[in-house]
């Protein structure tokens, strides 16, 4: 009797113990929305750095250089957040190749506990912001090397998670089929107009009309992602452009992931699916084997866009002379949210297989309990420390990176050759309140050159 107990509350305490590495890590973010409000980004920089080795660990260094690649993009360090992103960009690559390796071992893993190789949208926008920082440092052909992969990526978006469905279909605990979902993101406007600016700046209004078809294209082929009208983009082909200033803003929270709780009720030879929030019908799945009257539950990730307070942003020219409002040409978070429908279907069979085995162990220990340990208070003691092992084991991992903006605004101005006074203001929804407003005294417009001006407000 003494040795269940003990080996029980022994098995117990090390999960709890563990479930550090079982949950999500928020602590890096303490007082995130203060830092942000009073643009502190030197703050949030130290913060972050500070949390390397705690909140961030060896798992997490896709995280923290993606968070710190996007906070020095904010303090204007180009160079920094370069090299953060490049880190960042690295890891996925060897994250993503490890996990193929121990993809059937993982299966009864918890995802916290995995290295975290990033969303989908992560891996994609890292290149489309290094592409941006070597636009501000007006290097070209390193903006062109970025822009490619990133078209690169989206065409092998859903065969990166075909992979990993073959091997997870490896495992010998496989009890149900693993499905991947389809691509609906195959063309980025964002990427397709920063690549069309290079070009522009090149000197190469064909190569660069080919960027704009593409742009026209992305509206066309791909509604579910951009349901906002296309930005007023002028071909570059069109005669007499002369000069043009280019605006860049960075609006809103980054997308974000919560928590579904999904509970699991056992027939014989069935499980059904039941989601505590109704958002998903219950369904009824054959599990051949397993007995009735069994109770499990788990959590699965989802990703959510976060709603800004801006309105609108606009460009206000030497001092009034012209106002011109902003269009946004991406929204990261519908991206993110689309993207994330690619991998859904395999969390979902493996959440539910990890959960499963896991419950029917759980409840296996616990009949042993009943058998050999006579004491009610001790039998009682252990099972609790049981469901608080497993419960502790069940959190959905909701990693991603803070720093990335929600959605991207563009404004083409053309303009007389030479310096102009340029204000950017960030409206609030009601139109009446200017959230934050960010002044450039001298910006050089002319022909040849690429002009871009970039603002944030990352609320």
């Amino acid at each position: 009797m003494k040795r269940v107990c003990f080996a029980v509350l022994f098995l117990a305490t090390l999960l709890i113990m563990g479930c550090g590495s079982m949950a999500t890590q928020t602590k890096q973010y303490k007082d995130l929305d203060v830092f942000l409000a009073n643009r502190n980004i030197d703050g949030l920089i130290t913060q972050i750095e500070a949390q390397k080795g705690k909140a961030y660990k060896e798992k997490d260094m896709v995280l923290y250089n993606l968070d710190l690649g996007m906070l020095y993009r904010y303090k204007g360090d180009y160079v920094k957040s370069t090299a953060h992103l490049d880190e960042a960009e690295r890891l996925m690559e060897e994250f993503y190749t490890k996990s193929l390796s121990k993809g059937a071992a993982s299966l009864l893993l918890n995802d916290n506990a995995l290295d975290y190789f990033g969303e989908d949208y992560e891996d994609i926008y890292t290149n489309v912001f290094k592409a941006m920082n070597y636009l501000q440092r007006t290097s070209l052909d390193s903006a062109f090397v970025e822009l490619r992969r990133v078209n690169d990526k989206l065409s092998f978006l859903e065969d990166k998670h075909q992979k990993i469905k073959q091997e997870y279909s490896k495992s010998d605990d496989k009890k149900l089929e693993f499905e991947v979902g389809s691509n609906q993101f195959s063309n980025s406007a964002l990427g397709r107009y920063l690549s069309m600016l290079a070009y522009k700046a090149e000197g190469k209004p064909y190569d660069a009309n080919v960027d704009y078809k593409k742009i026209e294209e992305a509206y066309k082929i791909q509604p579910e992602i951009y349901k906002n009208k296309m930005p007023e983009i002028r071909d570059p082909l069109q005669k007499d452009l002369g000069p043009t200033l280019n605006v860049v803003a960075l609006v809103g929270k980054s997308p974000q992931k919560k928590a579904r709780q999904v509970h699991i009720k056992t027939l014989a030879n069935q499980i059904v699916i039941v989601y505590v929030d109704k958002s998903v019908e219950d369904r009824t799945i054959s599990w051949p084997g397993i007995n009735p009257n069994l109770y499990f539950k788990f959590a699965l990730p989802y990703i959510v866009n976060e709603e800004s307070p801006v309105g609108k942003v606009r460009a206000i020219i030497d001092d009034g002379a012209q106002t011109v409002e902003l269009n946004k040409i991406e929204d990261i978070g519908d991206v993110a949210v689309h993207t994330f429908k690619i991998k859904e279907p395999l969390i979902y069979t493996k959440s539910i297989t990890r959960s499963v085995v896991k419950g029917v162990a759980a409840a296996i220990a616990k009949q042993k309990v009943d058998d050999e340990v006579s004491n009610p208070i001790a039998a009682a003691a252990a099972k609790i420390a049981i469901d608080a092992g497993v419960a502790a084991t069940e959190n959905a991992d909701l990693r991603t990176s803070r720093f990335f903006p929600n959605d991207v605004l563009v404004a083409e101005i053309p303009l007389p050759e030479g310096d102009h006074k340029v204000k950017l203001e960030f409206v609030s929804k009601d139109g009446v309140t200017t959230l934050y407003s960010e002044e450039y005294p001298a910006v050089k417009v002319t022909p040849k050159n690429l002009s871009l001006v970039e603002s944030w407000y990352i609320q």
